[in-house]
Order: structure tokens, then sequence, then C-alpha cells
């Protein structure tokens, strides 16, 4: 039976990461070690956990973020498969049963499964659609976006090595620049059963960060691109990276940063023409104020909150 080794980052949520050791020690799958990072919690994390002494591997170090800490937990693992848990999301008992019995296949370098999100009040909605996923993801459909969460993510540990570990200089979007590198040494399997419970806020908010650091994923992956594999990843390259750089170059017009907004903007219409981001340049030489006007980047964010007030109700 193989082992695997879980690693949990974490940082002043010691209520949750108990929640989520537990659904580690109720899994049918049994061959595994536990490595908790604690990220320099300040909240009494260490002690909270001190029941779970003979079980875990804890490491405590100053807070550097979360790929820090996976990276730190990363270096002490012993195990062949690497299992990732965020200490707010927690897993189905099955979880460790299912995934490694299809790693053992051979076929593919990591696996990941559907899953619930699951808000504040209870209430849990399908993570992936049926038939949004192929069984197998390779590359070309990586370079979409970033899908695919840690906690629903069981892979080679001598792959992970390999492909460089997490980038911590991103404070997001570490997972998707991880999941690009690794997946030039090899394909994905995907597992449609829900099997993993992601924390969900019902108080959404458009992700800035996340906006930011996809420009820089998709710059760094583009940069490292041979001719001949650009190639072979387009048209999802093209429109994938157009849309990342009309985003964030949208968001900047409307902060006022006109001359990195027409940068990202210029970068969108290289990878892809469109005349919306060919009128956005021309909105970059107005003043924000007036920019604004024009274009509506807070749409994404009406929608989104939208969609959540129907969740509350129900519907």
């Amino acid at each position: 039976m193989s082992k695997v080794s879980i690693i949990i980052p974490t940082y002043n949520r010691k209520k949750l990461l108990i929640r989520a050791l537990r659904s580690i020690l109720a899994q049918t799958y049994k061959n595994y070690e536990i490595i908790i990072y604690d990220d320099g919690s300040t909240d009494g994390t260490e002690a909270e956990i001190g029941q779970f002494n003979k079980t875990v591997v804890y490491l405590k170090g100053e807070h550097s973020g979360v790929s820090h800490a996976r990276n730190e937990a990363l270096k002490v693992s012993k195990g062949e498969y690497i299992a990732f848990l965020d200490d707010d999301d927690w897993w189905d008992e099955k979880y460790l049963e299912t995934t490694v019995k299809r790693l053992k296949r051979e076929d593919v370098i990591g696996v990941f499964t559907n899953y619930y999100k699951v808000y504040e009040n209870g209430k849990k909605t399908i993570g992936f659609p049926k038939g949004k996923v192929p069984e197998i993801v390779d590359l070309n459909w990586m370079v979409r976006g970033s899908f695919i969460d840690p906690s629903f993510t069981v892979l080679k540990r001598d792959t992970v090595i390999k492909a460089g570990l997490f980038d911590e200089t991103l404070s997001t979007t570490e997972d998707w620049d991880l999941w690009l590198r690794i997946l030039k040494l090899g394909n994905f399997a995907y597992i449609d059963t829900p099997l993993v419970f992601k924390s969900a806020t019902t108080n959404p908010s458009i992700p800035y960060d996340r906006w930011k650091n996809n420009t820089l994923v998709i710059d760094k992956f583009v940069k490292n691109l041979t001719d001949k594999e650009k190639q072979k990843l387009y048209p999802n390259l093209q429109s994938s990276a157009a849309k990342i750089y009309s985003r964030w170059g949208t968001y900047l017009l409307h902060t006022g940063k006109t001359t990195e907004a027409r940068e990202n903007l210029r970068k969108s219409l290289r990878m892809k023409f469109k005349f919306k981001t060919l009128f956005r340049i021309a909105l970059t030489y107005l003043p924000s104020t007036v920019a604004k006007i024009f274009d509506g980047i807070y749409l994404r964010e009406m929608k989104e909150h939208a969609k959540v007030r129907k969740l509350k109700k129900g519907r």
C-alpha cells in the first residue's frame, strides 16, 4: 500500500483545522502521514492540536504565506504520493481510497475529484457541473484557467519535486502556476464523484489579487514555451491569455493606472483581436472617471452577488 503525505498549511484557524484533521482520520485508506505547517499562528493552534500529537508531524515558522508553508512541508514528506488539504476544507471518507486507486493505474501523474462548495449557511452546490471536465486533463485544457484547487488534488511526489514546487512570490494562483509546470510532465485524471467539501463565502468580492497574479503566471508560462509548444496549445492559450490580460487591464483602467492598463490591453489584443479590447485601449487616453462611464468592470461582481442571493433564498 503506497504511502500518502497529506500536507495542511494553517494560519489562525484552529477550529477549522480540527475538522480537516478528523476527516483525514476517518479515511478508509490508512497508509498516510499528516504534515501540518503552521504559518505563524497566534491563536493557540499548537495547543489545540495537541490531542493529535501521535498522528501528525507539526512544523511552525514565521508567517510567510501558503506557498512557503506547503513547500516546507513537501521538503520533509516521505510518501510516494502528495495530497494537499487546506485547513478550512475537509474530505469524504473515501477520498484517499478513490484517488490512490486511480493513480495506481500509472497512466497519469495526478488525480483530482469533483467537490461541493459549502457556504456559511450550510447550503452546498456542486463544484464542476456534469460534462464540464474531461476524464483526462492535459496541458491544453489547463491553460484555460485556474480551476483545480489543491484540496482535491493528489499527485506523485517525484513529479511535484521535479516541477519545482510552489512559487512563493505569488500570493494567489500559485496552484495554477504549479499545475501548468506539472502538466508538462504528464496528465491528470478527473473523478466526477464529489469527494471534497470546499468552504465558500456568501459575501463575494472581485478577486483583484488573483487577476493580477494570473497575468504574472501567464507571462511566465508563455515566456518559457517554445514556438512549437505554443502552436500545440492554441487556440486555448490565445483565448485564456487574452481574457486574463483584458480583465486586469480593465481593472487598471478603472483605477487610473492608464499606462499599465494600456500595456495589458495591448497584450490581450495581440493574443486575440476584439473590438471591445481596442475600444478599451482608446479609453486609456481619457480620464479614468470618463472611462468608467463607458466600461463596466463591476458587472461581474453584481452577477456574483445575484447568484449568491438566489442561493441564500434556497432557489
